[in-house]
């Protein structure tokens, strides 16, 4: 399922930040040696750029995988977690479902209200599976490139059916998707909410993670929702299998060094929620009940 050949040749979104991997680095000596040995490394799908401090409950996105190394090969129904800060501090636990609908690899969301920047640990308890570890190094919300519930979207103007703006093919999708209808300037400054996706079917790096996300939005807003543009956006403006090109404008606008994400957008423009990296049914009907 994961791709790392596909991942290596993306240099613009080459495990930027903290990256997809989390590696453990731990000290240990005399009898703390076998008990630490036996601590494995969960995987982490999120890069830090998503998460700050101070900014209400920010979501992470873990897996496991087992013995032989198989990503996803342990999923249990569900996990406890525990975080601690730089300090050693314990600032949350909690019990995390697993995440599976639509998906092809089960992953865990842990939703964290971090309260400082700087490196925290992930603890994981998966029962008789196991113990493993993570780590996560939130960011300052003044030092963020991304934007966040609260603030106003910028009026980019996006490719449509009528008008690719330089962005070819303006779906990687076969056949494209429906979602190309409406630039996102018109939709901003119209008086419809606005559900923005930025995904790249046809050249994803990591397919289980962005290639089901276009494909559950379809079958959830197909028929259209009531006052709701829904926009999707390449991430790439003139792909080839040889050279993925320059960016999109829509992914530099949006200051962002992954993908996929979606935001949704009120009636003024204004984020009401932005999901990254991998989201599963459950996830799209909760920020849908939002529009």
């Amino acid at each position: 399922m994961w791709r790392p050949g596909a991942i290596s040749r993306r240099s613009f979104f080459a495990l930027a930040g903290a990256g997809f991997g989390a590696a453990v680095v731990v000290a240990a000596c005399g009898s703390q040696r076998k008990q630490i040995s036996e601590v494995r490394t969960a995987s982490k799908w999120f890069s830090d750029q998503t998460i700050v401090a101070n900014q209400g409950p920010q979501r992470t996105i873990w897996s496991f995988s087992d013995g032989e190394g198989n990503l996803g090969g342990l999923s249990p129904e569900s996990i406890e977690v525990a975080i601690a800060d730089a300090e050693g501090r314990t600032i949350h636990q909690t019990m995390v479902g697993r995440h599976v609908d639509g998906v092809a690899m089960p992953y865990y969301p842990v939703i964290v209200p971090f309260q400082t920047a700087g490196m925290h640990e992930f603890q994981f308890d998966l029962g008789r599976q196991g113990r493993y570890v993570g780590y996560a190094a939130p960011g300052r919300r003044g030092s963020s490139t991304i934007f966040w519930p609260g603030d106003r979207f910028p009026e980019v103007q996006t490719p449509t059916a009528s008008n690719s703006r330089g962005v070819d093919p303006i779906c990687t999708r076969s056949p494209a998707c429906p979602f190309h209808e409406v630039s996102l300037d018109d939709s901003l400054a119209s008086t419809r909410a606005t559900l923005l996706i930025v995904s790249t079917p046809a050249f994803c790096g990591t397919k289980w993670m962005c290639g089901p996300v276009l494909e559950n939005l379809i079958d959830h807003v197909n028929g259209g929702i009531s006052g709701l543009d829904v926009i999707h956006a390449e991430v790439y403006a003139n792909p080839s299998s040889d050279n993925l090109g320059p960016l999109s404008p829509m992914v530099e606008a949006a200051g962002v060094s992954y993908e996929p994400f979606m935001f949704l957008l009120d009636e003024r423009g204004v984020v009401l929620r932005r999901l990254d990296h991998i989201w599963d049914n459950a996830e799209l009907r909760d920020l849908l009940l939002l529009a």
